[in-house]
Parts: C-alpha cells; structure tokens; sequence
C-alpha cells in the first residue's frame, strides 16, 4: 500500500470478503462497506493505543455515523483480500470526518467519507471528544487535518 494514491492514508487494515458479504450478483453487498470501515476505524483506534472494550467506560467516547457518502468504483466479489485504508480529515469539537479507501491490489472499489459524532447514549446527546483521543488522532493525521474548533 505504498503507492503515491494511497501516501495520504494514515492507517490501513485488511479485510477477506466472506461468503456473507456478497449478494446474489457474488459482489459484495454495498452496504457491508460499512462494516469494513467500521472494523477498519476501530482497528486505526487501537493502533492509537485505545481498545475498544473500554472506549465508553474508561475514554467517554462512542461514535455514531451522522452522514455517508460512498462511491462505488469496482466490484469486490468473495475471497478477495481489501485493503482499508484510513485518514481523519477534521476534528471538530464532537464530531470528526474520516475518508475512507478499499482497494483490492491497485484496484480501487470504492471510496468514502463519513461523518461520525461522540455519543452519550445516557443523555442522548454528542460530547466532546476526549482530549487523549484528540491528542492521538491529531499526531496520525497531521498532514491531512483540519481541526475546527468550537464548529460542529
């Protein structure tokens, strides 16, 4: 994953596509890119050094998707090896946008951009994100962010 295409992601995580992940067409469902970005951000967070089992009770930090933009750009069918590749591009005060890539070799399948907030499910409302998670997603993705304070 060392191409100049794929330099600006800070983080990529592979993915076999199972026999469950396709339809009826033997691609890959579309909506099973989500799972794969969803294993791939919470794989970039414990590169960071946070693991997920204590993300809600020890950081105070749950996201929860709040938009999605995905391009399809070629199909995945079952057994091919993805590459998901990462990068967080804005941290606002609760929310932050991620883009994604998932790549087969140098073929790219598509790509995405999502949107996801900090979540207090007890309230029901976003928070903050906390300041040791800021702090580590900051130093990964320096070339790449904008952080936006107080804009969320």
């Amino acid at each position: 994953m060392a191409s100049a295409e794929s330099t600006e992601f800070v983080f990529w995580h592979r993915e076999r596509v199972r026999f469950r992940d396709v339809d009826l067409q033997h691609i890959v469902y579309y909506g099973k890119y989500l799972d794969y970005f969803d294993n791939a951000l919470y794989e970039y967070l414990r590169s960071l050094g946070f693991e997920t089992g204590g993300l809600v009770d020890q950081h105070g930090f749950d996201t929860s998707v709040v938009h999605v933009e995905i391009d399809y750009v070629s199909p995945a069918t079952f057994d091919d090896l993805l590459d998901v590749g990462l990068v967080v591009t804005r941290l606002g005060t609760s929310s932050f946008d991620v883009r994604f890539e998932v790549r087969e070799s140098a073929r790219i399948i598509c790509r995405a951009n999502l949107v996801l907030v900090n979540y207090d499910a007890a309230i029901a409302r976003a928070r903050p994100i906390p300041d040791n998670i800021r702090t580590a997603i900051e130093a990964s993705s320096r070339s790449t962010l904008k952080s936006v304070e107080g804009f969320d």
